[in-house]
């Protein structure tokens, strides 16, 4: 006995039906509007973005652009390891590792 799971694709009826006769032929092309008007008259459809979205996608932008690595810091520090003078603050360490959490 097979049994089909119901949500499957392959058991839905609508794909199991034969192709249409002339499902070979190529479809004829579709007429896109130029000026923002369907041939019917109807507007075309629009998506407006909210100022919300255009300001993430501008911060994304900037994120992408902005450099892995800062070379100015890279080079400070390495100086200031070769000279000796490079301490680290254990409690601004600390403190940072605990806001990330939080």
């Amino acid at each position: 006995m097979k049994i089909e799971d119901p949500r499957s694709v392959n058991s839905s009826p609508i794909l199991r039906q034969t192709p249409p006769a002339n499902a070979g032929q190529a479809r004829p092309e579709v007429q896109r509007p130029q000026n923002g008007v369907s041939p019917a008259g109807q507007p075309a459809a629009r998506v407006e973005l909210s100022t919300r979205s255009r300001e993430m996608h501008q911060a994304l932008d900037a994120a992408n652009a902005a450099p892995d690595v800062r070379a100015d810091k890279v080079a400070d520090a390495k100086q200031r390891i070769a000279q000796g003078t490079y301490t680290v603050n254990a409690d601004v360490v600390a403190r940072g590792i605990l806001d990330k959490r939080a």
